[in-house]
């Protein structure tokens, strides 16, 4: 069932006029005539407003049906807003996200077998990076790590891709160590914290705690930028906040662990 259908069946069974629903829940009835038609589809923030309002999740608008996974636990509301924006993506961009995916499976499990083999980790606290007990290792010379040339700027960027994705040898500090990919910097919006040329060390994660520094995708285009909940923040007073509601998707690609020193 698609989501129109859904809609309108919702609305049917509860004798719900597009202007009442519009009304209820602050959204344009113009806009919920063109959900009901199937001309366009709401956004994940809308979407989200939607399935609180008819007391239905995110799975049952987009399919029809009430999705329950092998352990019969619902989506999180996280995993139901990242199913929405795979939908939403063409299926070459479906593949890529799938080969990320996987490519940070692996990425884990050999990190969590470095941990596991190594005994001779101290706890280590950073007051410039604010980082969590990060984990110290023996010394090394080189560290090896997946680097994406496509920087993140204060203007446009793109997708990671994995057939651009290439291995660089950095510094093993705490942070590199703890680091799933690395990638270049472009422009002069995060001064003078980072700098357009830096490399920088990002741990994949779907969202970031408020106040920190991560890597955003908004409508296709890449950002550095600092968390701001409603908001992306840049450091330097030139550049104003952007504002999340006013794109269709924003996703997060990690958060910023700091600047990798290069070896090679």
């Amino acid at each position: 069932m698609s989501f129109a259908q859904t809609l309108n069946s919702l609305m049917e069974n509860r004798g719900i006029t597009a202007y009442k629903m519009g009304k209820d829940t602050k959204i344009s009835d113009r806009l919920i005539g063109y959900w009901k038609s199937g001309d366009k589809l709401p956004n994940a923030e809308n979407l989200i407003i939607i399935a609180k309002y008819f007391g239905t999740s995110i799975d049952y608008l987009l399919t029809g049906f009430e999705h329950i996974n092998e352990t019969n636990i619902r989506l999180t509301a996280d995993e139901e807003k990242l199913l929405f924006l795979y939908n939403k993506l063409p299926l070459d961009s479906k593949s890529r996200i799938l080969e990320r995916a996987e490519t940070l499976v692996e990425l884990a499990a050999e990190r969590a077998a470095q941990e596991a083999d190594n005994t001779s980790k101290q706890v280590v606290s950073s007051t410039k990076t604010d980082l969590e007990a990060l984990p110290k290792t023996k010394e090394a010379d080189k560290h090896e790590i997946i680097y994406y040339p496509y920087p993140a700027s204060a203007g446009t960027g793109l997708f990671l891709d994995e057939t651009k994705a290439k291995k660089k040898y950095i510094k093993p500090t705490p942070e590199a160590l703890n680091a799933d990919f690395a990638i270049p910097i472009s422009g002069d919006s995060m001064e003078p914290y980072y700098s357009s040329g830096d490399i920088v060390l990002i741990e994949s994660c779907p969202n970031v705690p408020m106040g920190k520094v991560g890597i955003f995708v908004l409508d296709g285009e890449v950002y550095i930028k600092e968390y701001g909940g409603d908001r992306l923040i840049s450091y330097h007073e030139k550049y104003p906040p952007i504002m999340l509601k006013e794109f269709e998707s924003a996703i997060c690609l990690g958060r910023v662990l700091g600047k990798a020193e290069i070896t090679e």
